[in-house]
């Protein structure tokens, strides 16, 4: 289930509302890949798209865009059993031109306060730091997570 946000106007008139969400890596890397390789779920994409069609925005960590660039070098390699790369040059670069244009909000650097509660999330929650991360953005924000991550969904539940 996606929060929604009240936006007021200028003018201190409800508008509507819009919905926010923090998205992980794992969800995010399986809506863009879903167009260009077969084993990728289009769950999550059709979330994103609706989301966007609706002026909703997508909130990550700064350490989102250093995972996603990671998950599309590995996706644009030869597989290790010989098998060839999931996606090509090309599909690679019209990925980062799409992600040029999605509205992404990047969340500040985290501050020495965040960071502890990250740690703090990580060992209560039995979570790396990476995906804790995700976590205290989301409780931060007061956003849904989204991610495919079974740990990371079962923390988010419980908060």
């Amino acid at each position: 289930m996606q929060k929604n946000h009240i936006v007021i106007d200028s003018n201190g008139n409800l508008e509507d509302s819009l919905p926010l969400a923090v998205v992980d890596t794992s969800y995010f890397a399986s809506a863009l890949l879903s167009e260009f390789t077969s084993d990728e779920s289009s769950v999550s994409r059709d979330f994103l798209q609706d989301l966007i069609q609706k002026n909703g925005q997508i909130i990550v960590p700064q350490l989102f865009w250093f995972e996603i660039g990671n998950v599309l070098l590995n996706a644009a390699k030869p597989q290790k059993n010989g098998a060839p790369a999931r996606i090509t040059k090309a599909q690679t670069d019209a990925i980062f031109m799409s992600i040029a244009e999605l509205p992404i909000y990047t969340d500040l650097q985290p501050d020495s306060e965040i960071r502890a509660r990250i740690f703090s999330i990580a060992q209560a929650e039995n979570l790396t730091y990476y995906d804790a991360t995700y976590l205290e953005l989301a409780r931060r924000k007061d956003v849904p997570l989204k991610t495919w991550d079974a740990d990371l969904a079962r923390a988010a539940q419980n908060s």
